[in-house]
């Protein structure tokens, strides 16, 4: 009997892809969580690092402000605010030390005196007397202004030559200084000038002079009047102290 050969073909086996699919969504999971990392690292460091450093500073004023005691003042006051006021009370305090010394020089405050300014007096020379050795001649200071005003004191009075020169040193002061003169408008002050007659003393007289400046009492000013027969003998030249009147 003829032996009968199979030869039928195996079929080949059905290949199963889940376990393929299971992997590649597995990959696509890890792929989004390593996106979504990226992401976060990739955020602006200003929005939360500045925040946080921000913190930190402020939180390291607080802790510096308790522990020496000092109130922290606030951020939106700047510093200089503080010095921003101060020129003020300079200025202040300069208007005020201004109308204090204007108030002085014109003697506008209570009970000061206003002192006689050259653009207020007329000078002139008075009566010469001659006695007994010794020449006076007074020095007369006439109010010509329309206001009162004082002359304290002692004159300061120097001899010039005609070109304006000063012959010898001005004049020395004799006696002790008299009470302030109030002057009302045309009245008349006086210091009498002193000298030696010529020939009393070996010591020669000075050259004559064509001038006599006056500078008066408190002032910087000076004045001049033509000396007239006053000359200066015996080394000895004096002024007094003004008083009322216009002398001899």
């Amino acid at each position: 009997m003829a032996q009968r050969t199979d030869t039928t073909t195996p079929r080949p086996r059905r290949s199963r892809p889940w376990p393929l699919c299971a992997l590649v969504l597995g990959a696509l999971a890890v792929m989004t969580a390593c996106g979504a990392d990226t992401a976060d690292q990739s955020a602006p460091p200003g929005a939360s690092g500045a925040s946080d450093s921000g913190d930190a500073a402020a939180s390291s004023v607080t802790r510096s402000a308790a522990h020496t005691g000092r109130t922290v003042p606030p951020a939106s006051h700047p510093a200089s605010s503080g010095s921003a006021s101060r020129p003020v009370t300079h200025s202040a305090s300069a208007s005020v030390s201004s109308s204090a010394t204007a108030a002085h020089t014109t003697g506008s405050r209570p009970g000061a005196r206003r002192v006689c300014s050259t653009e207020q007096l007329r000078l002139s020379l008075g009566r010469k007397d001659v006695g007994a050795g010794n020449v006076y001649m007074p020095l007369v200071l006439t109010n010509k202004s329309t206001g009162t005003c004082t002359l304290t004191g002692f004159p300061g009075v120097s001899l010039l030559d005609s070109a304006g020169s000063a012959i010898g040193d001005p004049a020395t002061r004799r006696g002790a200084s008299r009470s302030a003169v109030s002057l009302a408008p045309g009245a008349s002050a006086s210091a009498m000038l002193h000298t030696l007659n010529e020939g009393t003393s070996d010591t020669p007289c000075r050259r004559a002079p064509a001038r006599i400046r006056a500078y008066p009492p408190d002032s910087f000013s000076s004045m001049t009047v033509p000396a007239g027969s006053f000359r200066v003998c015996g080394g000895v030249f004096e002024v007094e102290s003004v008083h009322s009147g216009k002398g001899a």
